[in-house]
């Protein structure tokens, strides 16, 4: 979507008598970028090509925050997919069918993750970041609303910086981030010279009741033992891929 279209939606969402009052219930959409390895196995043609694919936004996706004063949940909306589509295999790549729960109440996080053609449950204690909130430091950006300006380092090793806005007085956020005096409007996550990013483009407050269902569809596993199941497969992708490169 195009900024001019994410900034008007926004300012259009915010404008309303009941959007000025504080927000406890509702839906955020983000847009989400994500920096995608261009590996050096690849061709120069198909290296333009990739460039060329990310440059058109191909492998951006849209999360959706769905959130209540008693908890948030995240995951990405489901895309239609074109049978001709040229993203082929890589446009797939960025998919993610997992769901991160996080309950405010009991600060459990609660997710519901997807390997193959197995699903996972993994219920720990939520670890928010230990937020640096800068003085002075605010911004006025029309796609984001009035807000202030975060860093932190995740519990994962990853640098953050964000965005928030007390409009919304929730610490909630995209994929389980969140731990801030207000929502989170942007956020950037970095490691080791790549990025994901999440943008907010729409918000819908819900001036009622808006209930949330905890996920509960899968096998239970801790997440140490999920994080070797996840190793295993990546091991799986990355030999397909450089098959997959091979024949290029």
């Amino acid at each position: 979507m195009p900024l001019k279209t994410i900034c008007f939606t926004v300012i259009l969402a915010f404008s309303s008598p009941l959007v000025r009052a504080q927000i406890t219930h509702g839906t955020i959409d983000y847009l989400e970028h994500r920096d995608i390895e261009i590996w050096d196995g690849m061709s120069l043609d198909d290296k333009k090509r990739m460039e060329k694919l990310k440059e058109e936004g191909a492998f951006d996706r849209t999360g959706r925050l769905t959130f209540n004063d008693q908890a948030f949940s995240y995951q990405q909306v489901e895309e239609e997919r074109d049978p001709n589509d040229r993203r082929g295999w890589m446009g797939r790549q960025t998919e993610n069918p997992d769901i991160y729960y996080t309950s405010l109440q009991d600060s459990l996080v609660t997710d519901q993750r997807q390997i193959m053609d197995r699903t996972f449950i993994m219920e720990d204690k939520w670890l928010k970041p230990e937020w640096e909130i800068p003085e002075n430091q605010r911004a006025n950006m029309a796609y984001t609303l009035p807000s202030k300006l975060a860093f932190a380092v995740s519990p994962e090793g990853d640098t953050l910086t964000a965005y928030f806005t007390e409009s919304i007085p929730l610490g909630i956020g995209p994929q389980g981030y969140g731990g801030l005096p207000g929502a989170i409007v942007y956020l950037k996550v970095e490691n080791e010279g790549s990025f994901t990013e999440y943008t907010m483009k729409t918000m819908q407050p819900n001036p009622g009741e808006l209930s949330l269902k905890k996920p509960s569809e899968g096998d239970k596993i801790s997440r140490e033992k999920f994080e070797k199941v996840a190793e295993k497969r990546r091991e799986v992708m990355e030999r397909r891929q450089r098959g997959w490169e091979r024949q290029w």
